[in-house]
């Protein structure tokens, strides 16, 4: 496998930086390697590193992927887990609505659109101009009845063109995942304006469930994702690449219990190729048990966080 290094810290450019973590790949079979995650002393993000080249990365994105195989892997539980994702659009729908006035002259842009429930569930709720991007089309391609009147697109933020500017940016677990975070986010000030508000969901080093897992956390979820962001070092990127953040929410659309079960499964080492119907009254069960703590996830940051930011 090709891998490369880093030289430089993704989000504040220091060279200044060392050995934190190793874990082994997770969500993933037969590849016994551990992996290196180093920590900027000046700025504190933790990033991979060496880390695969892009090109292999898809090796870590097969048809084994836990989220591209929905039906298969839950049975007769696919139907609870498809409406946990409608609550989660549904949720990220009313984050834009609080940002913004939509109305049919508004334009959305998605980075990292993956399955773009997200754009479906906008499209039924406003007429607006609605573009999704990927760099595959792995999402949709089986199923483009579902996303009528939604402009999706495969590339990189730099193939948009000459496109217009855009009233919102979205990047739902998207920014963890990228190589070149304050490139692109540059790159995404020729598609703003100064009303325009980017939208950011990732998981917060800085969380409950990281400090509870350690290395075996499913926010890791290595080798997929590139960097680890928290509070401070995220502002400091966005200033670093032209955004001013608004604010800084300690939660996400995304329940918290999701980070902590899987990291459960982490540390188990489950096969999760296999089917995961056995495990879904227990995964109900522990959602139940751990809900008293997860209800203070507006205060203290159990495992991801959102930020709002515009154009300096």
């Amino acid at each position: 496998m090709k891998i490369e290094y880093l030289t430089e810290c993704l989000a504040c450019n220091s060279t200044d930086f060392k050995a934190f973590e190793q874990t082994i790949a997770m969500m993933h079979q037969n590849l016994p390697a551990k992996y290196n995650f180093d920590r900027c002393n000046a700025c504190g993000l933790v990033f991979l590193n060496p880390r695969a080249a892009e090109t292999e990365l898809g090796q870590f994105y097969t048809a084994s992927y836990l989220p591209y195989r929905v039906e298969e892997a839950w049975g007769k539980y696919a139907s609870f887990v498809k409406q946990d994702q409608q609550k989660i659009d549904k949720a990220r729908v009313e984050r834009l609505i609080k940002q913004s006035n939509l109305n049919t002259q508004s334009r959305i842009l998605d980075i990292g659109c993956g399955k773009p429930t997200f754009l479906a569930s906008l499209r039924n709720r406003i007429q607006a101009t609605l573009i999704g991007l990927d760099f595959s089309d792995e999402g949709w391609k089986n199923d483009r009845d579902s996303y009528h009147n939604i402009d999706l697109r495969t590339g990189e933020i730099a193939d948009l063109g000459n496109e217009k500017p855009m009233d919102i940016i979205t990047m739902w677990h998207y920014l963890e995942h990228d190589y070149n975070p304050q490139q692109h986010l540059k790159q995404l000030l020729t598609y703003s304006h100064v009303q325009t508000r980017l939208i950011i969901e990732v998981p917060n080093f800085d969380s409950y469930t990281r400090k509870k897992f350690g290395k075996h956390w499913s926010g890791y979820h290595t080798p997929r994702h590139t960097a680890l962001y928290s509070p401070k070092n995220m502002e400091l990127m966005l200033k670093n690449s032209g955004w001013h953040v608004d604010q800084i929410l300690t939660y996400g659309t995304l329940h918290p219990y999701t980070l902590h079960w899987m990291s459960r499964m982490e540390k188990k080492r489950i096969n999760w190729s296999a089917s995961m119907e056995p495990r879904f009254i227990g995964y109900v069960i522990g959602m139940v048990l751990n809900a008293p703590l997860y209800l203070f996830q507006k205060y203290v940051s159990m495992g991801f966080m959102t930020i709002i930011a515009r154009p300096i």
